[in-house]
């Protein structure tokens, strides 16, 4: 209570919610400096004082997401390429039931789980495409509002009035990087994913003391819901992988027992297979049903299923050049955006943070073997920088040798601007000096911020618009798509019955060698006795033409009708026949 004087430190782990049995080495660690929103009031404070942080606090937590909203609004409508490739189409034939109708439309991505592009869908196709965006973004926004809790609940610098300022502020900086910024309103869903890992990581910090020194089945139920959010974005997004390892790995640095790591890590590792099962579960069933490989095509090389090649599927177009440049890859992507990414932007967090842990973290255990003057400013709870430094550590690590691609990187750079602070935290000089450094390393971070642009149009009435010529004969119609040109978006404007093939592909062309899902191509349109149409985009149509000749078809290039639509290039749909046999 305000006014009251401070507690005596034997009452400390029960204020913060531990239990008897906490281990010494974190009720150690709960003194005034490290735990100051586990204290009472100074006798100065206003009584109102606690009141009015609470109400700012749900003030931030409720606006933050509705402005986040109308900032994406202002930066326009979202047309990026992978949009008009395959999280319009897949949404729409998971919807209507044409997994089994097309091949190929949207090329591999084909065989992606559509599950996170529903939502998307559903709010695009029914809405304004003004309010769909407004409020797609408003969801992206709830990063910044669980950024906010992490950061306010982890925070120990100041009273409880400024941790909520700067907190908001970690907040909204997370929610402006560069590639975060560029993501917003978009259909990448790297900043949807998020939301599980950011969950994840609010339920650990948040109740950080309970999994510490707690009962032990609250802790392991705690930590199983924090494992399910986890898994949810593993599910939705498999890259997503990357968070589940580092976060689970993490409760191994915690300051309690060795057993104590082990069950948390485990009931995590639980929580993550369920939340895979639920978002994920059924379209791994579904590729392992059809195609003998859960996660086809990907991983081929162990799964060995006849519909693709002996292959791992994996992009190594963003892997760096030598093994030097992997170790130091911070300081060549920062300036050299395209090593990592399709489209140009700046953003310093990832290589401040690469230079920052590891040295803080040096002149941590150099000063405190050395005695100096001045130990860890300490401007977070330790546990809580211990955890989330070295989960980020680990995500980091896996996505160097896994992926290499920023935008799978996007939620380490929402927590960027807390991981700052709390590196800065461990550096052996005044808690003043600390707290000079991060707002420094902040500034510049901000300051320097060049956000990236996948494609954005004006706003349209709806947020998808094709103008589809009349087809004589829809019953007994199939289109064929030519060319590498994301163009399966305009499927939905045509009439529901028509099957689509695609014969070019970055999965599959033709003449390609190995790969028994041409077999399956070739029969489809062989056993097709109706009219063809070849959809592609203009550029695209002689290329489309000598792919069709490889399957017996002709493309009658004189015969093409345009289709207008609001995301790209106009495309062809053209007239296709039977070559004769002699």
């Amino acid at each position: 209570m305000a006014g009251s004087t401070t507690a005596p430190s034997t009452a400390l782990p029960q204020q913060r919610g531990l239990e008897d049995g906490a281990p010494l080495a974190y009720q150690g660690a709960t003194n005034r400096q490290d735990s100051p929103a586990s204290m009472p009031l100074p006798p100065f404070a206003p009584p109102s004082s606690g009141r009015r942080a609470r109400r700012a606090s749900a003030a931030f937590l409720l606006l933050a997401p509705l402005l986040y909203g109308l900032l994406g609004l202002a930066l326009g409508m979202d047309a990026n390429w992978d949009l008009r490739n395959y999280h319009w189409y897949n949404a729409y034939a998971l919807l209507t039931g044409r997994l089994g109708q097309d091949m190929l439309p949207a090329q591999m991505p084909s065989f992606y789980n559509p599950l996170l592009d529903v939502p998307f869908f559903l709010l695009a196709n029914h809405l304004p495409a003004p309010v769909a965006g407004f409020v797609w973004s408003a969801l992206q926004g709830l990063n910044l509002s669980l950024l906010f809790l992490i950061a306010r609940a982890t925070l120990r610098i100041g009273t409880e009035g400024q941790r909520v300022a700067i907190a908001a502020g970690l907040a909204v900086m997370g929610g402006l990087g560069g590639g975060t910024l560029g993501l917003l309103g978009t259909t990448f869903h790297d900043n949807m994913v998020s939301l599980g890992v950011l969950g994840a990581l609010a339920v650990v910090l948040c109740g950080l003391p309970r999994l510490i020194g707690g009962r032990a089945r609250g802790a392991f139920l705690r930590v199983g819901a924090a494992g399910l959010m986890a898994g949810a974005a593993m599910g939705l997004k498999n890259p997503s992988v990357i968070y589940a390892v580092g976060l689970c790995l993490a409760f191994l640095v915690l300051p309690t027992r060795p057993w104590r790591w082990l069950w948390l890590s485990f009931f995590f590792g639980v929580g993550v297979l369920g939340g895979l099962a639920l978002f994920g579960g059924f379209w791994m069933a579904h590729l392992w049903h059809d195609y003998g490989n859960p996660v086809f095509p990907h991983m081929n090389h162990i799964f060995k299923s006849p519909f693709a090649a002996i292959s791992d599927y994996v992009n190594v177009g963003f892997f760096p050049a030598s093994t030097l440049e992997r170790i130091l890859f911070p300081f060549f992507f920062t300036f050299a955006p395209l090593k990592v990414g399709e489209v140009a932007f700046l953003d310093l967090r990832i290589l401040v943070l690469f230079v920052l842990v590891p040295v803080a973290a040096a002149l941590a255990l150099l000063g405190k073997g050395s005695r100096l003057q001045h130990g860890p400013a300490t401007l977070a709870d330790r546990a809580a920088t211990r955890y989330l430094l070295t989960a980020m550590a680990v995500m980091y690590a896996l996505w160097v040798v896994m992926f290499c691609i920023y935008r799978y990187l996007v939620p380490l750079e929402i927590l960027a601007p807390l991981a700052i602070v709390m590196a800065a935290g461990l550096l052996p000089v005044p808690r003043r000096g600390a707290v000079v450094v991060a707002a420094v390393l902040l500034l510049l971070v901000q300051a320097t911020v060049r956000p990236a642009d996948w494609g954005r149009v004006a706003w349209s009435d709806r947020w998808v618009e094709a103008e589809v010529p009349p087809i004589e004969d829809p019953d007994h119609t199939m289109v064929l798509m030519g060319g590498y040109w994301a163009i399966s978006h305009v499927i939905p404007a045509f009439p529901p019955r028509i099957p689509f093939v695609r014969i070019q592909s970055n999965f599959l062309q033709p003449d390609s060698v190995g790969n028994g899902y041409l077999a399956l191509l070739k029969d489809k349109v062989g056993a097709h006795h109706g009219r063809f149409l070849m959809l592609s985009t203009i550029p695209d149509t002689a290329g489309a033409a000598e792919a069709a000749l490889l399957l017996g078809l002709r493309v009658d290039q004189g015969a093409c009708r345009v289709i207008p639509n609001n995301l790209g290039e106009p495309l062809n749909l053209c007239s296709v026949e039977r070559v004769p046999v002699d």
